[in-house]
């Protein structure tokens, strides 16, 4: 009898270890799978986290290329605008303008003026033997006609706006005072200015009356910027918005 009873005691403490052993493998399962789905959700939070800065790269690198793309436009259309002012500059003799060209000289006839106030005194007129604002004004014209690209007269700049003319006797060029042998330079076609500038009637009319001028081809000139003022009675302030 008692080694049944002590048969039974060992089975209810067996039995006893193996429920304790299966409780305890149930629980460590629960923890584990708890800590598998939290392991799950962390990744699942970091993969859509990682799809919406890929979104987000991908959008910033579109609007980057979108912004280069309108940069390049841009500095394409101002270069364009640079080149346009930079070639009205040239045409408004705003800049210094170089190359080939040629040098016409127009000098009083001195020697003449001596000769016929010496030899008829009561004829003698001072004026026939001395550069006048028409002789350069003409000359200068037939230069235009020639192509000339820009044309300076003793160094004082041509523009749209120069004035030519006498005060007395004295010349006056952008309402600077010029004193004979005056140079009139001009850069262009060196042969077509120079047939021009021969063939000139004034020039022509100097030449026959033995005024001491020439006409000399160059092959590199240099031609100073305006110096001057421009007028302004046809400008206009710019309102804002306003093209």
């Amino acid at each position: 009898m008692r080694r049944f009873y002590a048969s039974l005691v060992f089975i209810c403490f067996l039995s006893g270890l193996l429920v304790s052993w299966q409780f305890r493998s149930h629980m460590a399962g629960s923890a584990e799978t708890q800590k598998d789905t939290g392991l799950v959700d962390i990744i699942k939070a970091l993969d859509d986290e990682n799809t919406a800065l890929q979104n987000q790269i991908g959008s910033l690198r579109q609007e980057l290329e979108e912004t280069q793309e309108q940069h390049t436009r841009y500095q394409g259309q101002l270069r364009e605008i640079q080149d346009q002012i930079d070639e009205l500059k040239v045409l408004a003799g705003l800049v210094p303008l170089g190359g080939p060209g040629i040098v016409v000289t127009l000098d009083d006839n001195n020697a003449g003026a001596q000769l016929a106030k010496t030899g008829s005194p009561a004829t003698y007129n001072p004026e026939d033997y001395i550069i006048h604002d028409r002789h350069i004004l003409y000359l200068v014209n037939e230069l235009k006609a020639a192509g000339a690209e820009g044309i300076a007269i003793n160094g004082e700049r041509l523009i749209t706006g120069s004035h030519i003319r006498c005060v007395g006797t004295v010349i006056l060029v952008n309402s600077t005072r010029l004193a004979p042998p005056y140079e009139i330079q001009a850069v262009g076609n060196p042969d077509r200015l120079e047939a021009a500038a021969l063939r000139a009637p004034e020039f022509v009319d100097l030449k026959n009356r033995d005024f001491p001028v020439k006409v000399v081809k160059v092959e590199h000139l240099v031609l100073p910027a305006y110096k001057g003022g421009l007028p302004s009675d046809h400008m206009r302030p710019v309102t804002a918005g306003v093209n």
